[in-house]
């Protein structure tokens, strides 16, 4: 019967693994207000204002872009409304562009990296719009025809950028735990998730010290203290790229997990798209586990 649980728990891990939203490529671009200006060929002038967001739980990205209105050019406003859906069938993802002047474009998108590519028909001709990764707030943005992974004739060269965010900037530094039996709590750590146990700075007693991720560390301190719940929503969060193979892990050892209702052996499909699963320490400490990107 264990074995008949451990295999359902896998497998559905994995159906919901498949149903993960194919929209990632977009992520960047969420919650970000993009603007460019430039130059068509013919001498005419670009500029456009663009927002992304995601809707129906990550299932579509809707945009609002301004752009000029008039075709002298004078007026700028809302322009254009577009929806990028995923479509099982074909496999692709395609977008509707609609503008204000009745228009609907139409075509599919892929990504090339962390590049993404528009392709659709303009009159007779198939044309590319190119978001060229730059860094999370800069886009070489190129519109032209695009074949064989090069340029025949480009219509528009500028770039596409966000205001980064001002304010203090903050690196994760350390968690620190109160435990009560330091060997036994450490050696998981150690064990479960590979932790490199390093020195405390003054070598004191009653302290171990772990490396999770560069310098973000986690630190156990033993003391006698008073006991109190321990509850799910106080937890440690680790993210993992192969959530499957920890899930193995751990069932290789005789580790419970649970998804964040509390149910055994499952596994939390967040809204975007991360899963989750959440088990306790020997202190009783709860740690998510998600695969969130980083």
């Amino acid at each position: 019967m264990k074995k008949y649980l451990v295999i359902l728990a896998i497998g559905l891990f994995i159906q919901s693994q498949a149903q993960q939203s194919k929209l990632v490529l977009f992520d960047n671009l969420i919650g970000k207000t993009w603007k460019a200006e430039g130059n068509w060929g013919d001498g005419s002038k670009f500029k456009q204002e663009i927002e992304f967001q995601y809707s129906l739980d990550s299932t579509l990205v809707i945009t609002n872009a301004l752009g000029y209105t008039n075709k002298e050019q004078t007026t700028y406003g809302p322009r254009n409304h577009g929806v990028r859906s995923f479509d099982a069938e074909s496999n692709t993802i395609k977008f509707w562009e609609f503008d204000i002047f009745g228009g609907v474009t139409e075509g599919t998108i892929k990504n090339v990296g962390k590049d993404i590519v528009y392709t659709y028909a303009y009159g007779e001709s198939i044309v590319t719009d190119y978001w060229q990764y730059v860094d999370a707030y800069t886009y070489n943005f190129i519109v032209g025809d695009f074949e064989n992974g090069q340029w025949k004739q480009k219509y528009l060269t500028t770039q596409f950028t966000a205001p980064k965010k001002l304010g203090v900037s903050f690196d994760f530094d350390h968690q620190s735990l109160v435990v009560t039996n330091l060997m036994k709590t450490g050696d998981f750590y150690k064990d479960v998730f590979d932790f490199e146990e390093i020195p405390h700075p003054e070598r004191k007693p009653g302290f171990r010290w772990f490396n999770i991720y560069g310098n973000s560390q986690l630190h156990l301190i033993k003391k006698d203290v008073i006991e109190f719940k321990k509850d799910k929503s106080i937890h440690l969060c680790l993210a993992v790229k192969n959530l499957e193979g920890f899930i193995e892990r751990l069932i290789s050892k005789n580790i419970d997990f649970y998804d964040w209702p509390g149910n055994k052996g499952s596994v939390t499909d967040r809204a975007d798209g991360v899963k989750q699963i959440y088990i306790q320490d020997p202190e009783g400490y709860w740690i998510e586990i998600n695969t969130a990107k980083h």
